[in-house]
């Protein structure tokens, strides 16, 4: 991973923040991002999806997040 290519991830670890891939209960299938102080993105992601595109799925949510100040949420949606 490079900052050129995951920038805003890049940036989160930099900083006081972490990413976390893989099992987190209770979706199998996760994908967070946490800035020290909230989860800014949490995604779904497929079984077949491959690490790659999660992380810029991931990327893009957490320049979201951050451009309007609303956490990115996959989980809670309705049937998630």
């Amino acid at each position: 991973m490079s900052a050129k290519t995951h920038p805003h991830i890049e940036a989160l670890v930099k900083g006081e923040g972490h990413i976390m891939i893989g099992a987190i209960k209770p979706v199998r299938n996760a994908a967070v991002a946490y800035d020290g102080q909230q989860a800014v993105a949490m995604l779904r992601y497929q079984p077949n999806e491959s690490l790659g595109s999660i992380l810029q799925r991931l990327d893009t949510a957490i320049a979201a997040a951050q451009a309007s100040g609303e956490r990115v949420d996959e989980w809670n949606q309705p049937g998630g």
